[in-house]
């Protein structure tokens, strides 16, 4: 999220809202000075201006009234509650004691600050007011300040007690306050005047000894948690620390003239002019910050899920792997047992086949005993062509690749399943839409008529009363991510029963098969050779309507090691 390294052990004072400085290590302390430099000539400023406003007259000021005073003390008030509920909602999830130090620091402000907006009917509440609005947010600001360091966690209970307490019990003493005579100094301001003595008009008056005690007291708080903060951001360089150590020293500023001021002197509406600055301050730094960390968490949840989607790929990756060396494992049991098998058997088939072809030659056989001669040498030949299916499964030979026409191969696998058109399948109607400008391609001729015969059969197997098989060939250019390449595409549809969801999900599975007398290694044969030219075969089916294979192949692959030109190579006859 942010750049530096800390010289201290702290957590930083919010745990959502961070702003840290944003700049490669070695520039920060010359940012760090740069700011302390700013801050000091706005301080310098400030209290520069202080003392000009000693020199204004207190009667250019008369047309500020306590209307305006109002409006500015409720102000306040108002954005103390919007600080405040930022705070408490970092203090709901962190659980950060200063945290909580902090919002009854800002809330407590708030409320003293609206019972002194309108207690205008009594000078001392009025006065009062103000000196409690400055002492409960300095002490709760220092305690917040020094509290940061050795920062304990509440429980989530302890949470809840302290701010329903805190908020309880300030309301309860501010409603009391102004309610009832409080067990406060009888005097805020040094006039001869009764305790309820209106201040509708501006009264100027000095203040008690004891008001000047309480609010000095309390700048003195303020610079204290101004210096503190100061040495948090030095060594985290978190804004925020720097945000509320600035206005740590505008309030003492602001505590400081009012202290040296007389009520509704220049000076002292001056210091109601810093407050407002303060409090603008605040809450533009603190809407910055929560700005700067919502845009670090949309690009932190951007990064988020592109990671997430880089794992997913890598676990289907991997989900792949560990798949391909479970076939792996398998199909070295089955070659060695496909070794067994044509050792074992097909020696024995072999002899028997031969004899057979003796035994038929006997005139003297019976028709009957002709008729079970040719059942044995049937079944002898699906017993061989099965060993032939392991075989080929289990231990494929790489494929011997030569530029061919795939619209060639096509009308040559075909004419091998019918002499003629509907063959000894009248009943089955052959559709044949080929794209003549599909150039030749690189690949294994017999493999991919192997292909071209399993998916055929099982097509035609699929309408033992008849249908249409129709076969289509496409030349197009298709993506592979951002890399266009061009391939051959090859449909094949029948107007069969179609498949089940189920069936067809394991359709390319070894073994599996809804026929009686199959293997089931077929479709897992096409699909090895498919890939073995760097092509992928899928299948869809309607129950009761087709079903559709399509194979898509690359057009000029050649293997990039071979010549270094790319995945999909040039078509050069081997």
């Amino acid at each position: 999220m942010t750049v530096g390294s800390m010289s201290g052990q702290l957590d930083s004072m919010f745990s959502n809202i961070v702003y840290k400085l944003d700049y490669a290590e070695d520039k920060i302390p010359r940012v760090q000075k740069k700011i302390f430099w700013a801050s000091a000539i706005l301080l310098g400023i400030t209290f520069t201006l202080s003392l000009g406003s000693r020199f204004i007259s207190s009667q250019d000021i008369f047309w500020i009234d306590t209307s305006v005073h109002s409006l500015i003390e409720s102000y306040c008030a108002i954005i103390s509650f919007f600080i405040a509920y930022i705070i408490y909602r970092e203090y709901k999830t962190s659980g950060r004691r200063s945290n909580l130090f902090l919002f009854l620091s800002f809330f407590s402000m708030g409320i003293y600050d609206f019972f002194h907006a309108y207690s205008n009917y009594s000078i001392t509440l009025f006065v009062w007011f103000h000196s409690l609005s400055a002492f409960s947010g300095a002490a709760f600001f220092l305690w917040s300040a020094a509290s940061v360091r050795n920062n304990a966690k509440d429980p989530r209970w302890l949470r809840y007690l302290f701010i329903v307490s805190g908020v309880i019990v300030t309301v309860a003493a501010a409603a009391t306050i102004a309610r009832y005579s409080p067990p406060l100094p009888y005097a805020a301001v040094t006039l001869k005047t009764y305790y309820h003595i209106s201040v509708d008009v501006p009264v100027m008056g000095e203040f008690t000894a004891s008001t000047i005690a309480v609010n000095f007291f309390s700048a003195l708080c303020f610079l204290l948690s101004g210096i503190y903060f100061t040495r948090y951001f030095k060594e985290t360089n978190d804004m925020l620390y720097h945000t509320f150590a600035l206005a740590s020293f505008l309030f003492f500023e602001s505590e400081i003239l009012f202290v040296f001021s007389r009520l509704w002197d220049p000076s002292w509406w001056y210091w109601h002019v810093i407050k407002l600055i303060i409090f603008v301050g605040l809450i533009v730094g603190l809407a910055h910050g929560l700005i700067r960390t919502f845009n670090e968490l949309h690009e932190s949840r951007k990064s988020l899920t592109k990671t997430v989607n880089e794992l997913k790929r890598a676990y289907e990756d991997l989900k792949d792997t560990q798949e391909e060396l479970l076939e792996s494992e398998k199909l070295a049991s089955i070659g060695k047992m496909a070794a067994t098998i044509a050792h074992e058997i097909r020696n024995p088939l072999g002899a028997i086949s031969n004899s057979i072809g003796i035994f038929k030659r006997h005139t003297q056989l019976a028709d009957d005993d002709k008729e079970l001669m040719n059942i044995v040498e049937e079944e002898i030949r699906r017993l061989n062509r099965t060993i032939t299916d392991f075989l080929n499964f289990a231990k494929p030979s790489p494929p011997e690749k030569s530029c061919a026409n795939l619209n060639d191969l096509i009308d040559e696998t075909l004419a091998l399943l019918f002499v003629s058109n509907g063959g000894s399948r009248p009943h089955v109607k052959i559709n044949k839409y080929f794209d003549r400008e599909l150039p030749e391609i690189l690949m294994d001729r017999d493999a991919i008529r192997q292909c071209l015969w399993n998916i055929f059969i099982n097509s035609l197997q699929a309408m033992p009363k008849g249908g249409t098989l129709a076969v289509w060939t496409r030349y197009a250019i298709s993506m592979d991510g951002n890399e266009p390449y061009k391939e051959a595409n090859i449909v094949i549809s029948d107007s069969g029963p179609g498949m089940s969801d189920e069936t067809l999900s394991r359709a390319f599975q070894p073994f599996f098969s809804t026929k009686t007398k199959g293997t089931g290694l077929g479709l897992s044969i096409v699909q090895r050779i498919v890939k073995q030219h760097g092509g992928n075969i899928t299948m869809m089916s309607e129950p009761g309507v087709r079903t559709q294979v399509e194979i898509n192949l690359p057009v000029n692959y050649k293997e990039p090691a071979m010549n270094g030109e790319g995945k999909h190579g040039v078509c050069i006859d081997s």
